[in-house]
């Protein structure tokens, strides 16, 4: 999703840096997001549309040997609740079964998942049509579309276009969302995987330039609360 928050300088801070770490994609990064679509695919051949949104070190295209990979899911339950495992029994069968066999089946160097959220789309598609119902469905739906790398996102595209112009939403989240991307930068291991960003970048013989390590530096210095 292109960025709502234009204006917004920790969201505009976010998303350049990351912006840069991308353009030195590692050989993993990109051999793990081709495996991940490859698997969602084999899974909506069962019927089940699916999405996947990456957060860490694939998100910024720093992934080696080793990292794990956190994701967001998105799947149509069978009703309009929070997708929960006590009442989505699927999800497990999607955890442990496709991710585990699916991965093992079509890649050389299996990798360890971890699922941070699931995004039942059907409650996402009520929150839409009803303003008001659930705004933390929606508030979590554009965090992680504004800042994580998607997989297979056809199926969600449909719900970015419908709230895409919807201005006054934005601005009613633009807070919350705000103080949670702070929240999140302000992490010991957001910091640390930073460092880890840094150090590979100059694994492969990159030379950062001095602004962008000001600018990263600074970035980290405004959201430490020490």
């Amino acid at each position: 999703m292109r960025n709502p928050f234009p204006e917004n300088e920790t969201f505009k801070k976010f998303l350049g840096i990351k912006d840069y770490f991308r353009a030195f994609t590692t050989k993993e990064t990109v051999r793990r997001t081709r495996e991940l679509a490859r698997a969602a695919r084999l899974i909506q051949q069962t019927g089940t549309p699916i999405s996947f949104d990456l957060l860490g070190s694939v998100n910024f295209g720093m992934a080696v040997e080793g990292s794990d990979v956190d994701i967001v899911m998105y799947v149509e339950c069978d009703h309009e609740e929070e997708a929960r495992y006590d009442n989505t029994p699927m999800l497990r069968i999607y955890e442990s079964l496709f991710f585990t066999t699916i991965l093992r089946e079509i890649s050389n160097h299996p990798f360890r998942l971890q699922i941070v959220d699931f995004i039942n789309l059907r409650r996402l598609a009520r929150a839409i049509r009803e303003p008001g119902f659930d705004d933390d469905i929606l508030a979590r739906f554009v965090f992680y579309r504004t800042i994580c790398r998607g997989i297979n996102k056809l199926p969600i595209r449909k719900y970015e276009q419908a709230i895409s112009g919807n201005k006054d939403l934005f601005k009613n989240i633009e807070d919350n969302l705000t103080e949670a991307l702070k929240e999140f930068t302000r992490s010991s291991s957001h910091r640390l995987s930073f460092n880890k960003y840094v150090s590979r970048l100059k694994e492969q013989n990159v030379k950062i330039p001095t602004s962008m390590v000001d600018k990263i530096q600074e970035y980290l210095d405004a959201n430490d609360t020490h």
